[in-house]
């Protein structure tokens, strides 16, 4: 069981003025009891696989997607049973309790679990559904097809910074899936497509 508290934070404009506040209900993983979160970290990708990427972009002309999740640690899965006591007054609880306690179902920012949640549900996405290989050398890079042909694919994992590799079409048609999931969890990621033409030394 652990608690939970509400952090506050502020959107800036351009010129420097308050957009917006922001107020998001956030576990305290620190108080959570020992048990299934002794691995909390999710594998990522390290730089020479990125130059790797980039490299093999420049090499054969492909089209790079990079994708970032913002709200990745959010509505994955919660693969084990998880009490939260909710801030105390927020909430009205039938009970007549000043603190209702709820289980969690997804994730939250805090918790322990969420890195690895989420790296789970990446991993299932690429690997189970687009049938690609994830990388044992290189933990957070995943592979299929034959690089330069038209099936060749490579996709380096950042956290929650995902990024394509291949043809323009098989980017696209990668790039949307992955859309379409995320936003079915509630997870909204925000494509950034570029063409990669080359590199220069210095």
């Amino acid at each position: 069981m652990i608690g939970s508290h509400w952090v506050m934070g502020r959107k800036l404009m351009a010129n420097g003025t308050i957009d917006k506040w922001k107020v998001r209900l956030v576990g305290r993983g620190d108080l959570q009891k020992p048990g299934d979160y002794n691995v909390i970290t999710s594998p990522v990708i390290d730089s020479a696989s990125i130059r790797l990427a980039l490299g093999l972009a420049a090499k054969h002309d492909l089209e790079i997607a990079v994708l970032d999740i913002p709200t990745a640690f959010l509505g994955c899965p919660l693969h084990e049973t998880l009490y939260m006591r909710l801030p105390e007054g927020e909430f009205p609880d039938p009970y007549g309790r000043a603190r209702p306690l709820v289980k969690l179902n997804t994730t939250l920012y805090g918790i322990k679990q969420a890195n690895r949640e989420y790296y789970e549900e990446v991993f299932d996405f690429i690997v189970d559904d687009l049938n690609l290989q994830g990388s044992i050398a290189a933990p957070g890079l995943f592979f299929g097809g034959n690089h330069g042909k038209a099936n060749g694919v490579l996709i380096p994992a950042y956290v929650n910074d995902i990024m394509i590799v291949g043809t323009s079409v098989l980017v696209a048609s990668i790039a949307s899936r992955l859309y379409d999931r995320s936003k079915a969890a509630g997870q909204v990621p925000v494509p950034d497509t570029f063409q990669y033409l080359g590199m220069m030394g210095t």
